[in-house]
């Protein structure tokens, strides 16, 4: 079947391509996952959207409260950014972790989180930062809970004619933040599994927890039995030791060619208790 790439000129030229074409386009940026799925017959599209030149899209802003990510915002520039490194040291270990130094140089963002792939390097972080996605169509422009927008593998709650265009990601300072992923190599592999986590301490008491987990489930998941164990708690080993059991509770991790589920589970169980006691001793020296 034939495909025609078109060069949107503007923002608004890709979205009245999207609204025209409907569920038969897509908007293509980087290009190093979705030509692929286009040679292995996994997607179907008759128009690509071109939007690589829309610079407009490709930008870290930095908000009193928050950081702005453009769609466009190339992986590899997350890693050097003096802001993003800053506020969000796991999401910059996610990201030098990404696949290779030319896929990190040329994959975006939006790429990377539309793409729905339960292995998504960059989301588990993004989703413990509480991280808001924003679309827009012709029609307007919407934002949710990065954590609601994947329906399966390969699935998004993006309307045909939608797209993203950015992400809020609120600002988290003094947290403790860790990111771990798990394959054959740290980088130019699909992990294995992957875990992030974010906790606001009071001395050794859990005021706040955020855990995400990559290759999990059918979707970048949030791990709610875990954030719920650990809340409110005292950080100590009783509490660590007992994470096991919060963990198994939420993921559902399935046998592949990369890993078997008992594998999977404990390398998410090590991760987690390997993060809870990294963030113990930060309190410790600080004290």
């Amino acid at each position: 079947m034939a495909i025609d790439i078109v060069r949107a000129e503007n923002l608004e030229h890709a979205l009245e391509l999207l609204a025209r074409d409907g569920a038969q386009a897509r908007p293509l940026a980087g290009g190093t996952d979705l030509m692929l799925r286009l040679r292995a017959g996994r997607l179907a599209a008759r128009t690509l959207v071109s939007i690589a030149d829309l610079s407009d899209l490709a930008y870290v802003r930095e908000q009193a409260d928050r950081v702005e990510l453009g769609a466009l915002t190339r992986v590899a520039d997350l890693i050097t950014h003096p802001v993003y490194s800053r506020e969000f040291p796991a999401g910059a270990r996610a990201a030098r972790d990404f696949a290779s130094p030319q896929i990190r140089n040329r994959g975006t963002l939006g790429g990377n989180v539309g793409n729905a792939s339960p292995a998504a390097d960059n989301v588990p972080p993004l989703i413990t930062f509480g991280a808001t996605v924003t679309l827009q169509s012709k029609r307007g422009s919407r934002s949710m809970p990065l954590e609601d927008f994947f329906e399966g593998p390969g699935r998004t709650r993006a309307a045909p004619d939608e797209m993203i265009v950015g992400f809020q990601v609120p600002k988290r300072p003094g947290a403790f933040q860790f990111f771990a992923k798990f394959g054959s190599r740290n980088a130019n592999v699909i992990s294995i599994a992957s875990a992030a986590l974010l906790l606001r301490l009071d001395g050794e008491t859990v005021r706040e927890a955020r855990v995400a987990y990559g290759c999990c489930a059918p979707v970048p998941l949030r791990a709610r039995r875990v954030e719920s164990y650990l809340s409110g708690q005292r950080l100590d080993e009783r509490l660590i030791a007992g994470v096991r059991e919060a963990v198994l509770g939420d993921i559902k991790p399935i046998d592949d060619v990369r890993g078997s589920r008992r594998y999977k589970e404990l390398l998410v169980i090590n991760a987690t208790e390997d993060a809870l006691r990294g963030a113990l001793e930060s309190v410790r020296k600080a004290a």
